[in-house]
C-alpha cells in the first residue's frame, strides 16, 4: 500500500483507532470536525493578519521577531522573510505570539484594532483543541484522563501565522525548508484551501501532498513525542512547496511543548529505547545538534 496521509473525522467512533494507525506510520493526519464552532473567529483572524502583512516594511520592523525568556523555542513578534528558522528554501514571513502572561506588550501591533484580543482568543481556542487531542492519546495508550494534559499545563506554546507570498516563478519551488518539529505535537490550520504542505515517505523518500480539506486541522507528531512514546509514534520530515504561483499562502501552526522540568520517559509498556530526560535537557541537546544558539538560560528579552 502506498504512503498516504489519512483523513479522520474527529467526532467519529473510530477516531482513536485511526489516529493510532496514522501516527505509527505517517506521523501526520488531517482532521475534520475539529473547530467548526469557531470558524468565524478563524476567518476574522486571517483577515487581520493579512492586514498586518500588508503594512509597510518600516512599520512591521517595529515588531521584529525576538526570543521569549525561559523558552528555547518560543518566539514573539514579526519574523522577516526567510528568517524564522534560517532553513534553506525558506521564503516566508511570520507573526508569532504566545500566551498573554509571557507575551510582551511591545510586540502587539497598535495599528490594527482588535489584533491583540483576537490573537489571544485564537490561542485559547487552539489550547482547548490541543487538550482534546491529548485526551485521545491518553485513551489510546490507556493512561488516565489528564495524564498528558497535566504535563503540558505549564509548558510553552507558540503560535505562528505564516505568509508565503505569491511569486512570478512558474516552476514549483520550496518555500519552507524540510524539517521535523522538535516538541510534542503541532496543530496546523490552513486558510483558503491553498496546498503545498508535503510529507516525506520514510521508506522511499518520496514527497507526498497532504490533502486539502476545507476547515480541517492537520496534526503531526514532534521529535520529543516520538521519544516519549518509545518511538511508537512517528515524527516525520515535512516541507512546504509553493505550487500556486499567483496566490499567497497562509497557514498557522500551533506548537505545544511540555513544562521544562517534565521528565520525558517512555509512556508505553514496551522496554525502554531511550533513557529518561527532562524537557530542559532535551531541548538543550536538540538545539545544540541543530546549531541553534538558544538555551533556557540565555534568551533575548
Amino acid at each position: 500500500m502506498s504512503f498516504q496521509v489519512p483523513i479522520i473525522n474527529f467526532k467519529s467512533d473510530s477516531c482513536e483507532e485511526q489516529m493510532y494507525n496514522a501516527y505509527t506510520t505517517a506521523g501526520f493526519a488531517v482532521f475534520t470536525n475539529v473547530y467548526d464552532e469557531w470558524l468565524s473567529e478563524f476567518q476574522d483572524w486571517k483577515y487581520l493578519t493579512e492586514e498586518f502583512f500588508q503594512l509597510p516594511l518600516d512599520v512591521k520592523k517595529k515588531y521584529v521577531y525576538n526570543g521569549v525568556k525561559g523558552s528555547s523555542t518560543c518566539r514573539a513578534g514579526w519574523g522577516e522573510m526567510g528568517y524564522i528558522q534560517s532553513r534553506d528554501g525558506d521564503s516566508k514571513e511570520s507573526y508569532n505570539w504566545i500566551e498573554p502572561a509571557r507575551m510582551q506588550e511591545q510586540y502587539w501591533p497598535t495599528e490594527i484594532p482588535k489584533f491583540k484580543s483576537l490573537a489571544q482568543s485564537i490561542l485559547q481556542i487552539s489550547q482547548r483543541l490541543s487538550y482534546q487531542f491529548f485526551n485521545k492519546f491518553e485513551s489510546i495508550f490507556k493512561h488516565k484522563k489528564g495524564y498528558l494534559i497535566d504535563k503540558h499545563m505549564s509548558g510553552y506554546v507558540n503560535m505562528r501565522m505564516f505568509h508565503y507570498p505569491a511569486h512570478e516563478r512558474q516552476e514549483e519551488h520550496e518555500s519552507g525548508g524540510e524539517h521535523t518539529d522538535y516538541g510534542s505535537i503541532t496543530l496546523l490550520f490552513r486558510f483558503d484551501d491553498v496546498g503545498g504542505l508535503q510529507v516525506q515517505d520514510r521508506e522511499t523518500d518520496e514527497w507526498i501532498d497532504v490533502p486539502i480539506i476545507k476547515n480541517s486541522t492537520v496534526l503531526n507528531i514532534g521529535d520529543m513525542f516520538q521519544r516519549w512514546s518509545n518511538d511508537t509514534l512517528k515524527s516525520t520530515n515535512h516541507r512546504v512547496v509553493n505550487t500556486v504561483h499567483a496566490k499567497s499562502r497562509y497557514s498557522m501552526p500551533y506548537f505545544i511543548d511540555p513544562g521544562y522540568n517534565v521528565l520525558i520517559k517512555n509512556f508505553t509498556n514496551d522496554p525502554d529505547k531511550h533513557s529518561p530526560i527532562t524537557t530542559d535537557e532535551y531541548f538543550k541537546q536538540t538545539l545544540a545538534q541543530h546549531n541553534i544558539e538558544q538555551s533556557w538560560e540565555q534568551q533575548i528579552n
